[in-house]
This record gives C-alpha cells, sequence and structure tokens, in this order.
C-alpha cells in the first residue's frame, strides 16, 4: 500500500501538535511500598510506559490484625491510542550491512487515513539504501484502515559502532494525529574489536621532570577504518574503575564466581573513596547501590550449608566460598543487608574442611587448575582460606586452631615451593598472620621476580601473572615497602582493560585491590604538575593540581598516528594511558582449541540449525583447559528461543547456558574441556531481513588463560 517515497524537509505538510517521542518501553514497572492510613484507601497518580499494550496489576499487603492478603486476580488494563506505531526492531545489527527496519501502524478512528512515515538519521547514523548519503530523514506513505496493522520498512545501513538511535514518526490527519518512538540499535563491528592500553605511572616526591614515549602496536592485519586512538590522564590510579562499575567487564557473568565481578569492585572503591576522604557523594552512593544489587544476585549461589557453589545448587566450593566470605565480611561495612550469621557459617564450613594435616582440598568440581587442582600439595588453596578466615575478626578467633595449624602446613612447605603463584599467596597469608616466616617468604618472593630496569617494571613470570603479582603487592604494602612497590603497580597499571579491569575475576579482584591499598598510602593531596602532549605536529597541554582528584583529562587522537611522547613536569602522581582499538578477522588469532561448525539443512529459510563441536588442544604440561566457554554470535536478524541447545554430547555435559543481547548470542559453560569432542547443536529462526551480511563467529576459549 505505499504510495510515494520522499524526503521529510520537503514535504511542507503542517503539524497539528508538539512531537513527543515515546521512549520508555519497561516490560515491568511500578514497584512501591505504600502505607495505608485509617480511611482504607489511597491513590496514586502514575505515568504508564509509552508501551501500547496490556498490563497486569497484582501486589499484597501485610497487616498486624489480619496478616497477609494477597490480590487473588491481577487487575487488568490496557494503554491504548487513537493511532499509534509498533516497531519490531533488531537488538543488534553489523556496521555495513543493509537492514530492513520494520514497523506497524493502527489507527482505532474508524476510518481509513493516509500516513507519512518519517524516519531521521539522527546524528548522521545512518544510511538510507538507495537515496543520496545526505538525506536527514526518509519519508513513506501508506494507506491505513482501521482496526488492521499496516506494516511499513525502511532499508538502511549502519554507519558508526555503538548504539544507533532509532527515530520515527507517523502522523494522519495533516499531523492532527501523531506518534513518533525512538529506540536504540547496538551496532556491532564486522570483525572482533581489539582494545589495547599502553599506560605509564609517574610518582614524584618532590618537582621532577620525565618523558614517557609512546609506540602503538597496532596489528598489521586489523580492518580498514576500524582505529580508534585516545589519550586520557588521571590524577586518580581509580578513576576509570569508578566511571565503569556497572560495566567492568565485557565478559560473561553466568557463574557464582564471575557474577563476583559485579560485586568486589564496589567494595575496593568505596574503600579508596573513603580512605582518601572524597566528597563525591554520587559515586559512594552509585558503588553501594551497585554493591547491593551484586550481593543479591550472589545469594543465589549459597548452597544449603551455608556454603557456596559455582552455580545453583549444584555443590559447594570451598575456592568460592573463601572468595564470597571474604567479600561479604568487607562489604559489611557499607551495607547493613549482609548478615553476619551467614557469612560466620560459610567460614564454619570452610574450617571444617580441613585435612589433619593442615591443608585444604577442594570438595567440588575443578575449574580453576592453578587455585583448585591439588597439584604442587594445595599450596595455593590452603593459603586462599586462611586469608579468608584472618580477614575476619570472629573466626580469627573463633578458629584460631584451624589458623595455626594451616600456617605449620605452609612454613613447613615453605622450602619447597618453587612456584610464584603458590609463594606469592602464601607470603600474604604469612603476612596478615604476622608469621615468624614471613620475611623469608616474601624475600624469596622477591628473588622470584623478573625486573624490567628500562620501564622500571617488577612482575612474576607464571600463568597467572597479575594474580601473583597482585599478591606480591599486597605482601609489599602489608610491609611498608611502599617505594619497592611502586615498580610493581607500575607493571600492574599496565595490564589493565579499558575500564580499568583486569581480564579475570580473579585479576580483577586481587589487582584491584593490591592498586587501591598501595593508592591509599600514596595521596594525591600534593599534586601540581603539567603535562606537555606531542603526537605528529601537534603539542597540548594540560594542567593538573590537587583539587583536580577525580577529573579526568582526554584527548581523541588522529588514527594514523603510531607514536606519541609525553613529558611531565613537577610534583604528585597519575596515569598517563593512551588506549587504543582495532578490529581484527577472527582468522588471524592464535588457537589453543579446536572447533568444528557444521550448517545443517533445515528445509526452511527461516530456521538455522549449526551443529558445534570442540576440543581442548593438549599442551606439554596441560591435557585439559580450565573453565571453559563457547560463545555462538548469530547472523545478523536471527534470534534463538528460550531453549535453543538440543544433541549435546554427555562425556561432559555443559554446565550452565546464557542467552545475551535480545536472544542473538548464547554462551555455554564447561567445567574443564579436554581432548574429547564436546558437541551441540543450537537452533536459531530469521525474525528480520539483512542484506549485504558480515560473518557471524563462534568462539570457544579458557577463561582463566584467555
Amino acid at each position: 500500500n505505499e504510495k510515494t517515497g520522499r524526503n521529510a524537509l520537503q514535504s511542507g505538510k503542517p503539524i497539528g501538535k508538539l512531537v513527543s517521542y515515546r521512549t520508555n518501553f519497561q516490560e515491568s514497572w511500578l514497584w512501591k511500598n505504600v502505607s495505608i492510613g485509617r480511611s482504607g484507601s489511597r491513590k496514586l497518580i502514575e505515568v504508564v510506559p509509552d508501551t501500547t499494550t496490556s498490563w497486569y496489576l497484582t501486589g499484597f499487603s501485610i497487616d498486624p490484625v489480619y496478616g497477609l492478603g494477597i490480590i487473588k486476580k491481577p487487575i487488568q488494563f490496557t494503554t491504548v491510542q487513537p493511532f499509534y506505531i509498533v516497531e519490531n526492531l533488531p537488538y543488534s545489527i553489523k556496521r555495513g550491512e543493509a537492514v530492513v527496519l520494520q514497523f506497524t501502524l493502527f489507527n482505532n478512528l474508524g476510518a481509513e487515513y493516509i500516513a507519512d512515515v518519517t524516519l531521521y538519521n539522527v546524528a548522521n547514523q545512518t544510511e538510507f539504501v538507495g537515496r543520496p548519503d545526505t538525506d536527514l530523514s526518509y519519508t513513506k506513505s501508506v494507506s491505513v484502515p482501521p482496526k488492521v496493522g499496516v506494516p511499513i520498512s525502511f532499508l538502511i545501513k549502519a554507519r558508526k559502532l555503538g548504539e544507533m538511535a532509532v527515530r520515527v514518526k507517523a502522523s494522519i490527519m495533516l499531523g492532527h494525529e501523531t506518534d513518533a518512538l525512538e529506540k536504540v540499535i547496538r551496532v556491532m563491528p564486522e570483525s572482533l574489536a581489539q582494545p589495547k592500553m599502553d599506560t605509564s605511572f609517574f610518582c614524584f616526591d618532590d618537582y621532577k621532570n620525565q618523558t614517557f614515549p609512546f609506540n602503538l602496536d597496532i596489528n598489521k592485519k586489523a580492518d580498514n577504518g576500524s582505529k580508534k586512538i585516545e589519550f586520557r590522564l588521571n590524577p586518580n590510579l581509580l578513576t576509570m574503575v569508578i566511571k565503569n562499575l556497572d560495566n567492568l567487564l565485557a565478559v560473561p557473568t553466568g557463574c557464582g564466581e564471575q557474577n563476583m565481578v559485579k560485586f568486589v569492585p564496589n567494595i575496593l572503591v568505596l574503600d579508596y573513596l573513603y580512605a582518601t576522604g572524597s566528597k563525591e557523594q554520587h559515586l559512594i552512593d552509585k558503588a553501594t547501590n551497585l554493591l547491593r544489587q551484586g550481593y543479591q544476585n550472589q545469594m543465589r549461589y549459597r548452597q544449603t550449608d551455608g556454603s557456596f557453589g559455582v552455580w545453583e545448587k549444584s555443590g559447594s566450593s570451598v575456592f568460592l566460598t573463601a572468595f564470597v566470605a571474604t567479600s561479604m565480611q568487607t562489604a559489611s561495612k557499607y551495607m547493613n543487608d549482609i548478615d553476619a550469621a551467614m557469612v560466620e557459617k560459610a567460614l564454619d564450613w570452610l574450617a571444617s574442611k580441613q585435612h589433619s594435616s593442615g591443608r585444604f582440598d577442594e570438595t567440588g568440581k575443578v575449574w580453576h587448575k592453578d587455585m583448585q587442582g591439588g597439584l604442587r600439595n594445595g599450596v595455593a588453596l590452603t593459603s586462599y582460606v586462611l586469608t579468608a578466615l584472618l580477614e575476619n575478626d570472629i573466626a580469627k578467633v573463633k578458629h584460631a586452631v584451624v589458623i595455626q595449624n594451616g600456617m605449620n602446613y605452609l612454613s613447613n612447605q615453605l622450602a619447597l615451593i618453587n612456584n610464584p603463584y603458590d609463594l606469592s599467596i602464601a607470603t600474604y597469608a604469612m603476612m596478615l598472620n604476622g608469621h615468624t616466616m614471613k620475611k623469608e617468604a616474601l624475600d624469596k618472593l622477591i628473588d622470584m621476580s623478573i625486573s624490567d630496569n628500562n620501564k622500571k617494571e617488577r612482575y612474576w613470570g607464571t600463568t597467572n601473572q597479575i594474580e601473583t603479582t597482585a599478591y606480591a603487592l599486597l605482601s609489599f604494602v602489608m610491609a611498608e615497602k611502599y617505594l619497592d612497590g611502586i615498580p610493581v603497580m607500575n607493571w600492574l597499571v599496565n595490564q589493565r582493560y579499558v575500564t580499568g579491569s583486569f581480564p579475570r575475576t580473579q585479576d580483577t579482584f586481587v589487582g584491584l585491590k593490591a592498586l587501591t591499598k598501595l593508592a591509599e598510602k600514596i595521596s594525591p593531596s600534593r599534586n601540581d604538575y603539567t603535562v606537555q602532549l606531542k603526537y605528529k605536529k601537534n603539542t597540548k597541554y594540560f594542567n593538573i593540581n590537587s583539587e583536580q582528584i577525580d577529573v579526568q583529562n582526554f584527548l581523541e587522537i588522529p588514527e594514523d598516528t603510531k607514536k606519541l611522547e609525553i613529558n611531565v613536569g613537577g610534583i604528585g602522581f597519575g596515569l598517563l594511558e593512551v588506549i587504543y582499538q582495532f578490529d581484527l578477522n577472527l582468522v588471524n588469532f592464535e588457537h589453543r582449541f579446536k572447533l568444528d561448525l557444521e550448517k545443517q539443512n533445515t528445509g526452511s529459510d527461516y530456521e538455522l540449525r549449526l551443529r558445534v563441536c570442540a576440543n581442548y588442544i593438549p599442551e606439554l604440561t596441560d591435557s585439559q583447559s580450565n573453565m571453559a566457554l563457547i560463545e555462538v554470535t548469530l547472523p545478523s536478524g536471527y534470534v534463538v528461543d528460550r531453549n535453543p541447545i538440543s544433541e549435546q554430547t554427555t562425556v561432559n555435559p555443559i554446565q550452565n547456558m546464557e542467552i545475551r543481547y535480545g536472544g542473538t548470542s548464547v554462551v555455554l559453560y564447561y567445567y574443564n574441556m579436554g581432548t574429547e569432542r564436546n558437541c551441540f547443536t543450537v537452533t536459531a529462526y530469521r525474525r528480520f531481513k539483512v542484506a549485504l551480511k558480515r560473518p557471524a563467529y563462534v568462539v570457544v576459549y579458557d577463561y582463566y588463560n584467555t
């Protein structure tokens, strides 16, 4: 029924009233507690979301005399308009694909009208296929009979990555009846984005002048036009963590350990804000609210015996129980929701798992081999549990015998420990305990370190470099070796992600904890320096003083820049960060797993069935991985239903499944993966039409060794 297509800017049609774009499309709302007085009634006036649909209202009441009352049958009401648009938009698309944006018009006015429908090019994010590049909008006209849904569509391409605003307006009767809505579609890169960050940390006790060169490491096979470069200057170590608290890690968080990344960083940020006397109340409130949400989510993984497990109702884990109990105890300083008895019960359960030798072993499945595996005499896990007991004042007294037995075990093993990871955790436990052999342990740990004199960095070379180095830094802080800790901090800050976090949950937990503890000892209140930034033929200046503790300075750099030179002169400390990103095709990545894909014949253009098989490629020392994840990202236009997985092999069953990004991605979790083939079939259905499709991908990786 489309009549014409033309540019809206040239239509010249009168508008009858001011247009308000519908943007609130909540699926549930009105969560309120109210008190009803003696009148027996209470009137509420609420704004209904913009969705045209039926709503169901339910509730309950509590009365000291009559007890609990519940609405027996939900009250139903419908929000409707005389004329309105319904969108049917995909959750995400890839840049450069030609995508059909579908809408449906409804007319409840009793007569047929011609509707003008306009799609806008917001912020030049959209290209209308087949029309001039300069068009700011595109209008089509269509006849809309009463009581019948009439479809209308626009073929577009997305020009930029990120969130693309889709703004559409429809009107009839020369604009006297109008509806408009705005929603967001996520535009994904054609390849996998590779974010990188080069960092230099400086700490000047007196007035100094130093130059820091930065050479960008951009892969020669990077996709054309995909490079982005930005310079950031942070007078505060945790600025980026604070800004990204609700989105620290762009990894799945579908198990009890990964979920803690939504919880722990908030504790560390609150520790830092209070330790430095921050007056940023909005940041404190944000961290506290996120802390409360993380706590509520984590309680799903609590087992009936008071311990915690990696999956819901899946059995207990010594490692995870120690992790959660330590974090909950620290968090209780900032929120009253945490039950001290719950933490105590978890620590009691831990204490009951000690062997007569003083050692602790994992009771559940192993998914983090270095920590849980029991190799190397279980030193790492024993040390980890002891730190959990030592950091709790009640447990330190209640389980003093358990702690002493554990310390005796560690001290007897000290001469035999030759793995830096084990030694770093054992040293930290001895520091917390004030053990007589703590200095001997720290000296041995320092002897194992690797020092890079050119960059003034110190780290520990092992499969868990970040975690190991972070535990070492914690020991440096406890030993009051603050100046010795600065080269360690230099190395750690260079390993961080763009968000300020580290690659994995334990890295982030221990890494941020170590940086926070040292940062608390180095106050930024003396900051007074000037930063000179040179790139190509440009020079920029930044002046920093002690009042700019939480202010981040940043500057976008041209994408063809290959090196920068930064000079700092003055007193104080800060972080110099050059953040850059490029897109890289999957075929250029190193393979640690074997992955086979087979597209199965379904006889339908609207159904996609993909057979996925993966197995670990063994190394000299490892025949299986740690926790393994398979991410299936579907072609644009396809989504899965609630049960997309079938025909899985039974030798190593899937432990958990996450459906992400509006059904466009599925993540499967395995405790670990060996040389056996792990197969399953995923089924998806086409919901939207897409032309010029970009490749979709399936990725398998080791969560603790990516």
